[in-house]
C-alpha cells in the first residue's frame, strides 16, 4: 500500500480528451497525494475555462479537440502567465520534447512513462522546477553544444516541426496556411527551411526521417 504525501491542499487540471487517461492519470495522483482536487477538461476550450481557476498543475495532451499543438501553451500562458504545464503525450519526446519546453511547458512526458517517473515529473514541477526524461535532457545538452547531428529534428523551430508534421499527414502548404492561420508564403518558407535543415528534397523522404527518429 502506498504512502500518501501529506501536503497542502492543491488543484490539479488533468485535460485530455480520452476519459481512461483522465481517470488513470486521477487515481495515480489521488494514491500518492492527500489534500488534492482533480478537475477535467476534454477540450481546449473547456481546459481554458478551467485554467481561469488557477490549477496548481496542468497536465494536458497538447492534441486537444480545439487545440494546435504548441500554441496550446500559449494560450494557457496568456490566461494564466505562470501556468505550471505538463504536456502529457503520445508524440515521441525525441522530437517533440525540446520544443515544447522551450515554449513554456514546464515538464514533458509521453504516455508510456511508468508511474515512477509520472510521480517524480509532477513533484518536481510542483517545487517550482522543470522536467523531463534523461533522454530529453542529453538531447538539450546536444542542441546546446551543437552536437545535434544524430537527431536532425532539434535543428527545428517549434514551427517547423509544426509544418513538418502536418506535411507528413498529407496536408497541403493551403491548408496548412489556415490551420496556423499564416500566409501562404510564410508557410513555403517553413517548408523549405526545414528542407535544408533536414537535408531532404521531397515530403516522402521527410516521412522517411520523421518515422527512424520516431522509433
Amino acid at each position: 500500500m502506498k504512502t500518501k504525501n501529506a501536503v497542502s491542499t492543491f488543484t490539479v487540471l488533468i485535460a485530455d480528451d480520452h476519459e481512461i487517461i483522465r481517470r488513470g492519470l486521477k487515481g495515480l495522483i489521488s494514491d500518492f497525494w492527500s489534500g488534492v482536487e482533480i478537475i477535467h477538461a476534454s477540450t481546449l476550450e473547456q481546459a481554458l475555462v478551467e485554467v481561469e481557476k488557477s490549477p496548481s498543475l496542468i497536465i494536458i495532451d497538447v492534441n486537444l479537440p480545439g487545440g494546435n499543438n504548441l500554441k496550446v501553451i500559449d494560450q494557457i500562458k496568456l490566461v494564466q502567465p505562470n501556468a505550471k504545464i505538463l504536456v502529457f503525450s503520445s508524440l515521441n519526446e525525441n522530437i517533440y520534447a525540446v520544443p515544447y519546453l522551450k515554449s513554456g511547458a514546464s515538464g514533458y512526458l509521453t504516455k508510456n512513462a511508468e508511474e515512477s517517473e509520472i510521480v517524480t515529473a509532477i513533484t518536481t514541477i510542483l517545487a517550482g522546477s522543470r522536467y523531463s526524461s534523461r533522454n530529453v535532457k542529453e538531447n538539450m545538452f546536444n542542441s546546446i553544444l551543437g552536437n545535434d547531428a544524430d537527431n536532425p529534428f532539434t535543428k527545428l523551430s517549434g514551427r517547423e516541426l509544426e509544418v513538418a508534421e502536418l506535411l507528413t499527414k498529407g496536408i497541403g502548404v493551403l491548408e496548412i496556411s489556415n490551420q496556423l492561420k499564416l500566409q501562404m508564403g510564410t508557410v513555403s518558407t517553413y517548408k523549405l527551411r526545414l528542407f535544408q535543415k533536414l537535408k531532404i528534397k521531397s515530403i516522402i523522404e521527410l516521412a522517411e526521417k520523421m518515422s527512424i527518429y520516431e522509433r
